[in-house]
């Protein structure tokens, strides 16, 4: 058993938590957070090898427990058997973090019969649905309680151009969490999601830190800053831990007040 422990989610630790999409991004800075938790985790990849490997180890260098395993979640038939080998490693789950997720810039009347527009509900949505129905129904027969973290976006809430694929499919998230969140408490099974603003990860990084895109950026985050992948990280342990026991059904946005403020001119 390891000997992690973080001051504020001490309940986490030995927690057995599968993160899906965990070779870049967001979903390495859950990795990073939650093994400082202590939590044993299952990471998921698709075909980043060198991503993955990177966060399997900084995980091991914690003293944790980990596990990869490899999915394309956009061929939906490989997911039941990807969510079966993951609940074996530990003998169960405690929690499964939604992580996984394609971004899709394309205008509707360039994807007319849709091609995008199903790979990426496939991926964003009907992944997660799948993977959350065989986590509560796991918990459901063996008597457990359970925790469900969806990775949603304020593209679920607000969005622009370019974006129908990816912000139907992060509506229809949110949307599902509440469904599930009403489905499920009867069981212990809680759903919330974690809905990000503008966060610099590997791929945006350089172009988000340009002074034309920070200016226009940083100027329209009430804050003053861009958001960081271990502040995804600390708010999904907050949602896995105790901390939350009495929320379910909940959106949680942290954009640092970018969406809060609506379309207006500025003054």
């Amino acid at each position: 058993m390891n000997k992690n422990t973080h001051p504020n989610f001490p309940d986490l630790k030995n927690k057995r938590i599968l993160i899906t999409g965990a070779s870049s991004g967001i979903g390495k800075g859950m990795a990073r957070v939650l093994a400082n938790a202590g939590c044993l985790l299952v990471l998921h990849y698709n075909s980043n090898n060198d991503g993955i490997k990177q966060t399997l180890e900084s995980v091991l260098k914690l003293g944790i427990e980990a596990e990869v395993l490899k999915c394309d979640f956009s061929n939906l038939e490989k997911v039941q058997d990807f969510f079966t080998n993951a609940w074996q490693i530990y003998d169960g789950l405690d929690g499964l973090v939604n992580n996984a997720g394609v971004i899709t810039k394309s205008l509707s009347l360039e994807d007319f019969i849709a091609t995008q527009f199903n790979k990426t509900l496939a991926v964003n949505l009907q992944a997660p649905y799948l993977l959350s129905v065989a986590f509560a129904s796991n918990c459901k027969k063996i008597g457990q309680k359970g925790v469900v973290v969806n990775n949603s976006s304020v593209h679920g809430q607000a969005s622009c151009e370019w974006f129908a694929a990816y912000a139907a499919s992060k509506a229809g998230l949110d949307a599902m969490t509440k469904v599930h969140a009403v489905e499920w408490g009867k069981f212990g099974v809680r759903v919330n999601a974690l809905s990000p603003g503008v966060v610099p990860v590997e791929r945006t990084f350089d172009i988000l830190h340009k002074p034309e895109m920070i200016e226009k950026w940083l100027g329209a985050i009430s804050v003053g800053k861009y958001g960081t992948v271990e502040d995804m990280g600390m708010a999904t342990a907050y949602l896995l831990s105790d901390a939350t026991k009495w929320m379910t059904g909940s959106i949680l946005t942290i954009d640092g007040g970018l969406i809060s403020r609506g379309n207006y001119p500025y003054r």
